[in-house]
């Protein structure tokens, strides 16, 4: 029965289903082909898969990142960026990095950064005589910090299917997110010395102060976010609330640039991003409730360990299936097949679990800059007018950094698990 399971899975994707159905479709002809089994399962599990009060936190993050950009904040976060760096080495792209860092932590979303950040500094990067592809690749890479660096969605889902504690995932990102900026800012500084970028001016200590004064209200949100939440005052669901109020409070105090008649709009496009990623939540608890009865990972822990009985190696060979599996796939629907299988495998082997989920959404994240369809990669593509081909071509370095740090997380535990072991009570 597992392998007619599987097959309609596939076929349901390869005829173009959408995932979410594909999903609750192969899990519901499974009920069907058993027979002895009801079809209540179906709406009870799913139901169960959304009644969780983290997930609230999903919509609210995402509702508080579009309003933060709506206020204009993003263009005061840039100018800090290259207030600080311009006028090193490669400092424009060095502040992209930055930029996109900060902004991280209030989007929880990789395109969402892609468009915030790209569409400011790639222009400017390219008036500044950088190659225009050199700019887009160095954007859409640093934008894969935004599922990283908390708060992240990618990391609230994993949580809620894999059962683990939100806070400690978020934590668990916070340092291989810091690696990949690090990367990839000596990578911008090298290549502008070899290719003889421009240097903006050295500002003044006052203008460093101006311009960090001005961004302070965006710099505080992720001080608010992680402290409270390490403080014990609120929890990540609680955080996302809190969220939203300071952004509506802070554009009323300082911005005044969200309008009372684009409300609904903005709304509306929080909801509808939210609702996918609901769906998509929703409609994988029957395809898990499947992959838990026919004992799907205990077969792949037995077949492995006809292979390896290394956790390590284990691991690697997850990275090369999620490496491969999230070049076609989106981050949220990847995560919804995957995690079932993968969070009862890796507790069978003794991984850590805070280790796994940082892994597996590293992997995915950086099949958004895969060719040939990483929704990054589109996005970057629009804002600098680049076709995909020229793109695909100076992404590589990028991605090779990025390909370094996830094998430095899966080597080295503790990249993921120091901040949660000393914060966060597991």
């Amino acid at each position: 029965m597992v392998y007619s399971f599987m097959a309609i899975f596939a076929l349901l994707m390869c005829l173009g289903i959408p995932i979410a159905i594909a999903l609750g479709g192969s899990a519901l002809v499974y009920l069907l082909l058993k027979g002895d089994l009801s079809l209540t399962i179906l709406v009870q599990t799913t139901y169960g898969g959304l009644a969780s009060f983290p997930l609230v936190a999903i919509p609210l993050f995402m509702l508080a990142g579009v309003l933060m950009n709506e206020s204009g904040i993003t263009k005061d976060l840039i100018r800090f960026a290259r207030t600080l760096l311009g006028h090193i080495s490669g400092g424009l792209g060095m502040a992209t990095v930055l930029a996109a860092a900060i902004f991280s932590a209030i989007s929880g979303t990789a395109v969402a950064t892609a468009v915030a950040i790209g569409s400011i500094m790639i222009p400017a990067m390219k008036e500044a005589g950088y190659d225009e592809e050199v700019a887009a690749a160095l954007t859409a890479t640093a934008s894969c910090m935004g599922p990283i660096i908390p708060p992240s969605v990618p990391f609230i889902m994993y949580g809620v299917i894999a059962n683990v504690s939100i806070s400690a995932l978020f934590l668990g990102g916070v340092v291989p997110g810091l690696l990949l900026g690090l990367g990839l800012m000596i990578y911008i500084s090298i290549l502008a010395k070899q290719r003889k970028y421009p240097q903006e001016g050295k500002p003044s200590v006052a203008e460093v102060v101006k311009a960090a004064w001005k961004a302070l209200p965006a710099l505080f949100m992720p001080i608010l976010v992680l402290g409270g939440i390490l403080g014990g005052i609120f929890t990540p669901t609680e955080a996302a609330g809190i969220a939203v109020v300071y952004a509506l409070i802070i554009d009323l105090l300082l911005y005044r640039n969200i309008k009372l008649r684009r409300l609904p709009t903005l709304l509306l496009t929080a909801g509808v991003e939210a609702a996918v990623v609901m769906l998509l939540l929703g409609l994988s608890e029957p395809f898990a409730w499947v992959i838990a009865v026919e004992q799907i990972p205990q077969r792949i822990v037995e077949a492995m360990a006809q292979a390896t009985s290394s956790p390590l190696m284990i691991l690697l060979l997850v990275n090369i299936a999620l490496l491969i599996i999230g070049i076609p796939l989106e981050t949220a629907p990847a995560l919804t097949i995957v995690t079932p299988v993968l969070a009862p495998l890796a507790a069978q082997v003794g991984i850590d679990p805070i280790q796994l989920g940082v892994v597996v959404v590293f992997n995915l994240v950086l099949g958004l800059i895969t060719p040939p369809v990483g929704a990054v990669l589109f996005s970057v593509c629009s804002i600098a007018g680049l076709s995909l081909e020229k793109l695909s071509k100076e992404i590589w370095v990028p991605f090779l950094i990025g390909i370094t740090v996830l094998f430095l997380i899966t080597f080295i535990p503790s990249l993921t698990t120091i901040l949660p072991s000393l914060f966060v009570r597991q």
